[in-house]
């Protein structure tokens, strides 16, 4: 069988004793330090995020304000009835014209601001001032057909609702980069004069929401706007130059993020970005400019701390497992080595060597074991010496009881032959005691037959003898002529009547001539056949009525007449007989009265045969023996002890049966056997 050596022993042990509570204790510490980090992870970009979204929202309100304060000055309300006036007389005339030069180079300071273009726009929705010239539009095209979906919407705003707002950056292919319209309502007395919209260019917003600090450069601000079935980002995005700002794309390939923060779901998730990344997002709803704001981080940038620290717990507990493998190897043949002297020690002892010695060494314990070691070896060889002295002497002593073992087993072997030639004769002697059985029980039957035959054949001699008497009386009457009628009529009375107990007499005789016919032929069959049981019953009470009716007993036969049974009619004359006439000697001594009762039922492939009678009963200690050969209770009264055990034989061997014996004291003995209908079949 394989063991293990104490280095690797030592090194399990270590191994467990150190390496699992440091396990347990890492696994813990970067558990949590993982919890940890992507919290203050969360709470750091939560806090950002809304720092980038007041940002914006300052900015917006600052331009939405510069816009309002631009409205409401009387220079731009005189400028704007001037060109107004101008502009419905001719658009192209020259006093509009240089008015409006004349301006545009007064105001030409607000493109230093970082505004591309100023505008001036009727209720009409018709430019009257502009910049650049840019936002002219054709005669023949329809007021706002000219316009962009941001810059429309700015312009109702302030037509309807008398509100400064701001519009979503769009992209304009006239300037080629993304735009946003920031519109106020001018007011003359309360009422509507027209339009002036600030247009932002989208530098200025992204110095805003790409400015982020921090030490992972991953970090990135997301802003987008949702349009219908559509949706544009409003910042440059990092890692996508080929995105256009303001340009619109279909919502389906909107980041989850990004449309968490364009629902106004605020909160942080874990999801995949535009570039289908996993990050860790913070979003945000800006409801001035109607934008969603996602401050996200790479989570692999994120957690490269975390996996920086798992590297390292790694690489630590690598060098803690080879530092207990040095360790338990050093202690392992520091300690190993005192054992492997006594090793070597009790190997030479197991050969034969008992003088040899270990030289003491390691521990206290083993010094001490080192020493004992020695102890025993001397020990050992003082007691060998002893012990071969007695091995000598005991082998002396084995020898000599060999020899009287031998002697002993061959008289035995003898004894063995006188008892096996003992058990034949017992043998032979048993089966001459059973036939000699079967012969009494056969002799005392015929003797009883013949008692019982004797009987209706003197009769019937008598008889014969009678009726001769009265013939040749009734011949002399004849011949002497003194026959008369009435002696005539007298002797043919008289006649009549021996002729009818002669009848009786022979008819009595040839039944019973019959029946024992029957019993003596059915005793000697050896073959199987079918026959009603009740009837076989019947005919053996009647051959057995000789010896039954010395005794006052009544014999019962209530078996069903429909059971027919396929087996060996002589064997159920033969255990019946032994058993019927059991009971007539043993049960039914010394009593006045007593009944017998056969019967019989039929379960299944079996069939219970059931033999009682109300006697005097058997004592619990001779049931057990009842069927054991030669027990008997009436050994000095001629019994043999043979009866029951025949019937026991007959039942459990031919018959392939059981048989059951039970009695009270007094009250009676009951004997059930239980057999196959069928022998055949149950064999």
């Amino acid at each position: 069988m394989n063991r293990f050596g104490l280095s690797s022993v030592l090194f399990f042990w270590l191994l467990i004793s150190v390496m699992v509570p440091t396990f347990l204790l890492s696994a813990l510490y970067l558990s949590s330090f993982k919890e940890t980090l992507l919290e203050q992870e969360q709470e750091h970009l939560s806090q950002f995020a809304d720092k980038k979204v007041k940002e914006v929202e300052d900015y917006i309100s600052e331009r939405i304000a510069d816009a309002f304060t631009l409205s409401q000055s009387a220079e731009v309300i005189e400028l704007f009835s001037l060109l107004l006036t101008h502009y419905q007389v001719d658009r192209e005339g020259r006093d509009y014209l240089e008015i409006l030069q004349d301006y545009q180079e007064v105001y030409q300071q607000y493109t230093d601001y970082g505004y591309l273009d100023l505008l001036f726009i009727t209720p009409s929705e018709e430019v009257i001032f502009s910049l650049t010239d840019k936002h002219k539009f054709d005669k023949e095209q329809l007021p706002g057909e000219a316009f962009s979906h941001g810059l429309h919407g700015v312009i109702q705003k302030a037509k309807y609702f008398l509100e400064s707002s701001s519009s979503s950056f769009e992209y304009s292919p006239l300037l080629k980069q993304a735009t946003a319209y920031i519109g106020a309502p001018i007011l003359l007395d309360g009422k509507l004069l027209g339009v002036i919209v600030l247009q932002v260019d989208s530098q200025i917003i992204q110095r805003v929401t790409l400015d982020v600090s921090g030490n992972l450069s991953s970090r990135e601000v997301v802003v987008a706007a949702k349009r219908g079935s559509y949706f544009s980002y409003q910042a440059q995005l990092k890692y996508d130059s080929e995105v256009k700002i303001g340009g619109l794309q279909p919502v389906f390939k909107l980041p989850k993020p990004l449309s968490n923060a364009i629902s106004g779901l605020r909160g942080v998730v874990f999801a995949e970005d535009y570039r289908g990344e996993q990050v860790i997002a913070a979003t945000r709803y800006i409801p001035s400019v109607q934008w969603g704001l996602v401050l996200k981080e790479d989570l692999d940038d994120v957690m490269s701390a975390y996996h920086e620290l798992l590297r390292l717990s790694i690489f630590m507990f690598l060098v803690v497992i080879f530092c207990v493998l040095l360790l338990s190897g050093f202690l392992g043949r520091w300690l190993a080595k005192p054992f492997e002297s006594m090793i070597e020690m009790t190997q030479a002892i197991a050969s034969g060597t008992t003088k040899s010695t270990i030289f003491p060494q390691g521990t206290k314990e083993s010094y001490a074991l080192a020493l004992s070691f020695n102890q025993m070896t001397h020990s050992l060889a003082l007691a060998r010496e002893t012990l071969e002295q007695q091995v000598e002497e005991r082998t002396r002593d084995l020898t000599h009881e060999i020899s009287l073992r031998e002697s002993k087993e061959r008289a035995l072997t003898e004894s063995y032959k006188e008892l096996n030639e003992s058990m034949e004769r017992l043998q032979s002697m048993q089966s001459q005691l059973v036939e000699t059985e079967k012969m009494a029980s056969l002799g005392g039957l015929v003797a009883g037959f013949a008692h019982e035959l004797n009987t209706p054949i003197g009769v019937a001699i008598t008889a014969s003898s009678l009726f001769l008497r009265e013939l040749i009386i009734l011949e002399e009457c004849y011949k002497n002529s003194t026959l008369t009628e009435v002696v005539f009529d007298q002797y043919l009375s008289e006649i009549k009547d021996t002729c009818f107990l002669l009848d009786k007499n022979l008819k009595r005789t040839a039944s019973l001539v019959s029946n024992f016919k029957l019993v003596a032929v059915e005793q000697t069959n050896l073959h199987k056949e079918k026959f009603d049981l009740r009837d076989l019953v019947d005919s053996l009470l009647k051959s057995l009525t000789p010896e039954t009716k010395k005794y006052p007993v009544e014999i019962i036969n209530e078996i069903p007449s429909e059971i027919i049974i396929n087996s060996y009619a002589g064997d159920f004359y033969q255990l019946l007989t032994n058993l019927v006439l059991n009971a007539m000697i043993h049960a039914f001594d010394g009593m006045k009265e007593g009944r017998l009762t056969i019967c019989a039922s039929q379960c299944q492939y079996n069939l219970v045969l059931t033999v009682a009678d109300n006697g005097k009963g058997v004592s619990q200690d001779h049931l057990s023996c009842l069927f054991e050969p030669f027990f008997t209770t009436r050994r000095g009264s001629g019994g043999s002890g043979l009866g029951l055990s025949i019937v026991y034989n007959i039942v459990t061997h031919k018959l392939r049966g059981d048989i059951q014996v039970s009695s009270i004291p007094g009250q009676g003995t009951e004997f059930i056997i239980t057999f196959p209908i069928d022998t055949e079949e149950q064999s």
